[in-house]
């Protein structure tokens, strides 16, 4: 009787929790019927609601832990992209040599590069190069010349592609982690204005399933690589998109939510 207990809670639980599951759509795309997730604000607010219980989201973008110290001295993890940034946030608009905590405007830069490339797995140094590079790059420009770029009223991106873009023998194009970094220190720079949702960010999990995006929402049939280095080409179609979606469902998405939707429905797809 116990056991029939048992199943009867758990077919209900079961039932229960379709209410709860992200609304889906099929389309027809590449002459097949594939399911893709809507673009709601309902959709978008259960998979934050999702990631953040989830413990890796939650170590790399919500987490303020600095530098962690082995016994012998050396550093044992480098610390979060979060704790970097707001580092970087509390001197950027003056000409302190040292935050708070008594970083350097230099280490914090470094820091933020290291950080960013591990939580997201963007192999920036698969050249042998990139970290360094990327770091003396951003370090040319002033700490004003960094917020005004980041901060792009022109929408020009000019500070993705400097960061991007390969300038020495062997180096690769950093797109992928460009867009992260550009997206993450926003997110936190100018938390609150509408600056913090300037970028977008391009991965593996979002190059793969835009398409079937554009194919419903834009009705254009295009290739995976036809934006692939190309920014504004690529947050062109999201924009449009999302000002789609918002026609259809009463309510914009923003960039950020429109990423963690995309990613966390496809990724395991």
């Amino acid at each position: 009787m116990e056991f029939i207990d048992i199943m009867s809670l758990i077919e209900e639980e079961k039932i229960n929790s379709e209410k709860y599951k992200l609304l889906e759509e099929i389309i027809e795309y590449n002459k097949e019927k594939v399911k893709i997730v809507k673009l709601t604000s309902d959709n978008v607010s259960r998979v934050e609601a999702m990631i953040s219980t989830d413990s890796d989201y939650k170590q790399s973008q919500m987490d303020e832990d600095g530098i962690v110290y082995k016994q012998d001295g050396t550093i044992k993890y480098i610390g979060s992209s979060r704790f970097w940034i707001l580092q970087l946030k509390e001197i950027i608009d003056t000409d302190l040599k040292y935050s708070s905590k008594g970083f350097s405007y230099e280490e914090i830069i470094n820091n933020i590069i290291v950080a960013v490339d591990n939580e997201n797995s963007t192999h920036l140094n698969s050249d042998k190069m990139g970290r360094n590079v990327v770091r003396d790059r951003i370090l040319s420009l002033s700490r004003l010349e960094l917020k005004k770029l980041l901060k792009d009223e022109k929408k020009e991106y000019k500070l993705l592609n400097y960061i991007q873009a390969p300038q020495h023998k062997g180096e690769k194009s950093h797109f992928s982690f460009a867009t992260k970094f550009c997206h993450y220190v926003s997110l936190i720079i100018f938390e609150g204005t509408e600056f913090e949702d300037n970028y977008s960010i391009y991965d593996n999990v979002l190059k793969k399933s835009l398409c079937k995006y554009i194919k419903k929402y834009l009705n254009l049939e295009i290739k995976e690589d036809s934006f692939e280095n190309d920014y504004k080409k690529y947050i062109g179609y999201i924009d449009s998109i999302r000002n789609k979606a918002e026609e259809l469902y009463g309510k914009k998405i923003s960039r950020n939510g429109f990423d963690h939707l995309l990613w966390y429905y496809h990724k395991g797809r």
